[in-house]
């Protein structure tokens, strides 16, 4: 399947989301009807994902570039409106994400739950930055070796890769915190990294069923290993 083809059915597919979701209601209460109709930034922002676009100017810039005949809409408006008209669909997305992963094959007795940063801005602007102020934290990212302001995206996957739910919290609040309101209501397996090693909360999860297994913390080899049913 050709690029164009591809976003010309994932359109389709969102479209008929859209229009049974909005079925005896309507998405805005007031104002415009915007120039680029919703299914059009859903279809934008997806096809877009796919492609490995990560910036919002680098998203905006090739669709309009390259697929202008496809969304004429995108050459009479400004980036930023695109942008915002983005954000506001956040509870479609929701509902999409949701209906998606009823579709998607994935067994739910086998969950990998890890977290990674999300910065909301540069570090020599932190104390500065408005954006996300009394969510928003100092916190440490191990894998880049320093430390950034913003917050933490804890993520729980179910086999063979779907993501079945995933939290936002603070850059500075330890994954053992977040863990009890990412693991709510599962039975089965939970595998994580060694952040995630807490004899006690695997003690208060076993009861409803769920082995939280995860490697041992400690600066020896031996410590650092995984469990031997696991290896």
């Amino acid at each position: 399947m050709d690029l164009e083809t591809l976003i010309i059915v994932v359109f389709c597919l969102v479209d008929d989301f859209v229009r049974d979701l909005c079925r005896g209601r309507r998405l805005r209460q007031r104002g415009p009807a915007p120039v680029l109709a919703d299914s059009e930034v859903l279809t934008v922002e997806i096809v877009g994902e796919f492609l490995g676009l990560d910036t919002d100017q680098g998203l905006y810039a090739y669709f309009r570039r390259h697929f202008a005949h496809l969304f004429p809409g995108l050459r009479q408006v400004h980036r930023t409106t695109f942008l915002r008209q983005a954000a506001n669909l956040w509870v479609v997305k929701h509902a999409l994400w949701r209906r998606l992963l009823a579709m998607a094959g994935h067994d739910p007795a086998v969950a990998l739950i890890d977290s990674m940063p999300v910065p909301v801005c540069r570090f020599a602007r932190a104390h500065r930055c408005r954006g996300f102020r009394g969510l928003a934290a100092f916190g440490h990212d191990p894998v880049a070796h320093q430390t950034y302001y913003g917050l933490r995206l804890h993520p729980r996957i179910a086999w063979p890769g779907v993501i079945t739910a995933a939290t936002l919290a603070p850059a500075n609040e330890a994954d053992l915190a977040v863990a009890p309101q990412l693991l709510a209501g599962l039975a089965g397996w939970a595998l994580g990294d060694k952040g995630y090693w807490s004899p006690s909360l695997r003690a208060e999860l076993a009861p409803a069923g769920l082995d939280l297994i995860a490697p041992p913390r400690g600066k020896s080899a031996g410590a650092r290993r995984w469990p031997a049913r696991l290896v």
